[in-house]
């Protein structure tokens, strides 16, 4: 098997699946019971709370919040923040958690401000951030790394501009593509409203992720019950989760640069494989839509988006499918959706170039070989579709 949709989820670490099944079997009881078991479970929770934020290097300033993942993460803060009128802003390229929730203030009159006519290359361009300050913006909600396109907000750098053009208006970054694959500077936790993590992204269990917030900041609870995590986030937390989670997170931190690098090699692989394809077949008009030359400022190497009309995406998805190849469409949170990809039309792709492209995300486990046999198997089956889309193009 070639997994190429590493955007989607990863598979789980070895060593993260024994610790998790160890701390399954023997570490069972409530965190939340007075008895020494429960205790211990208590324990076991602060103490990998506190390992990771050691090593994310996350100040006390900030409070740490287990969530069941990314999208919880998003909903948590932007609703709890924000509920019922302060006022927000967004690129319009986000992940649908973080779109969908501020289109859910909407209801209440609360208008989230698009700044889409500022996006540059599926970043934000920062010499729009007065627009925030007109319009009384309390807090702006980015991506930290485009989970489609792979395309990167610079923290630091939007939270400097914000002391200078927007001082009111706080940052909040969905970070679930980030982690891992970017080193994450220290210092842009200062300025940071919020930011979200999910495990299964970083070879991590699912259900399980993180908001890492502003102490300063009250979050109304988006789930009412036995108070647990400073009130915020009621529920039985899942312990043998949360110890998967951490020794995810100090995995992936420790070989950020190691990670790197490999992506790096295997992107450019990619990006110099699909050129030569272009080369020898005529037919082949590719369009990359991530940046293919910028450096890790402005691009993870983990991730590839190209178009290729005006054969499908999704048709050839399966074909690669059948030689036991999987690869992405965009967010696997909006694949059963049949409609265009709203971030590849967002980024002023035509309906028939988004509907032509495909995602390939990488991790530390791929391989240029395995690029390779991609390379191959798409290679061919475009050369057999092309024909057929060709005919119906003509026909329209």
């Amino acid at each position: 098997m070639v997994y190429l949709d590493n955007a989607a989820t990863t598979p789980m670490d070895a060593e993260v699946v024994a610790c998790v099944h160890v701390a399954m079997r023997d570490l069972f009881a409530n965190s939340g019971t007075p008895y020494k078991i429960g205790l211990d479970a208590k324990g076991f929770i602060e103490k990998s709370a506190q390992s990771i934020a050691e090593t994310l290097q996350i100040p006390s300033t900030h409070r740490i919040l287990f969530t069941s993942g990314g999208t919880e993460s998003n909903n948590l803060f932007i609703k709890g923040l924000c509920f019922p009128d302060k006022k927000t802003a967004f690129l319009g390229l986000e992940h649908p958690s973080v779109t969908e929730s501020l289109t859910f203030l909407n209801q209440f009159g609360n208008e989230p401000l698009s700044l889409l006519s500022f996006q540059r290359e599926g970043r934000l361009d920062l010499d729009s951030l007065t627009v925030l300050k007109e319009n009384r913006v309390r807090l702006l909600c980015l991506s930290h790394v485009n989970n489609e396109l792979g395309t990167v907000n610079d923290p630091l750098k939007i939270i400097s501009a914000l002391a200078k053009k927007s001082a009111q208006t706080r940052l909040f970054l969905d970070g679930v593509q980030a982690i891992g694959k970017l080193k994450l500077d220290p210092k842009m936790w200062k300025g940071l409203a919020g930011y979200s993590i999910s495990g299964h992204k970083i070879h991590g269990p699912k259900g399980i992720g993180l908001l890492v917030y502003d102490s300063k900041l009250v979050l109304n609870p988006q789930m009412h019950g036995g108070k647990q995590q400073f009130g915020v986030r009621s529920g039985t937390l899942p312990l043998p989760l949360i110890i998967g989670l951490k020794t995810a997170i100090q995995q992936v931190v420790a070989r950020t640069e190691e990670t790197h690098k490999h992506l790096q090699g295997l992107c450019q692989h990619l990006i110099d494989g699909l050129k030569n394809l272009q080369a020898r077949l005529p037919e082949l008009k590719i369009l990359f839509n991530s940046l293919i030359d910028a450096d890790s400022m402005h691009q993870s190497p983990g991730m590839v988006n190209f178009s290729f009309p005006p054969v499908e995406g999704e048709v050839i998805l399966h074909h690669l499918e059948a030689k036991d190849i999987f690869v992405g469409l965009g967010s696997a949170c909006s694949a059963q959706s049949k409609e265009p990809s709203k971030i590849l039309m967002g980024i002023g792709l035509s309906e028939e170039q988004a509907r032509c492209s495909l995602r390939i995300s990488f991790s530390r486990n791929n391989t240029p070989e395995e690029i390779d046999q991609f390379l191959e198997a798409f290679g061919n089956a475009y050369q057999s579709l092309y024909p057929t889309f060709l005919q119906k193009a003509e026909h329209r």
